[in-house]
């Protein structure tokens, strides 16, 4: 790797995490595994909405509703935060968003939710 372009490198990913200090809202998109056998989609989807900071979830389906086993069904959660609640506290940034994803993790009906951290970004 040429030396400008190690430079270029090291300067956008300074730039993007001072910019981070400095965000109070951020996205996460990951794969939910849910049981919609024990609890409808609406519920869990009600309860994950209601955890503190999240101000938006949407979700698409990787495979047809029909394809799916209604014990392990699989969709792709983007979720929107929104970090006023900490901000008020004391501090919010990209770990906390970590913090939300084990509260997905207990909501009832919810068998996984795995986020990757390349998959959070700020809005």
């Amino acid at each position: 790797m040429k030396l400008n372009n190690l430079r270029a490198l090291v300067k956008e990913e300074l730039n993007k995490k001072l910019n981070e200090e400095y965000q109070d809202k951020f996205k996460m998109v990951g794969m939910l595994i849910s049981n919609i056998k024990q609890r409808p989609q609406k519920e869990i989807y009600s309860d994950i909405r209601s955890i503190t900071g999240i101000s938006v979830i949407s979700s698409k389906e990787p495979l047809e509703y029909s394809e799916q086993d209604t014990e392990k069904f699989k969709s792709i959660l983007t979720v929107k935060v929104d970090g006023y609640p900490w901000i008020v506290k004391g501090g919010f940034d990209r770990t906390k968003m970590q913090e939300i994803a084990a509260q997905v993790r207990k909501v009832p009906g919810v068998i996984s939710f795995n986020i990757n951290p390349d998959n959070i970004t700020t809005i």
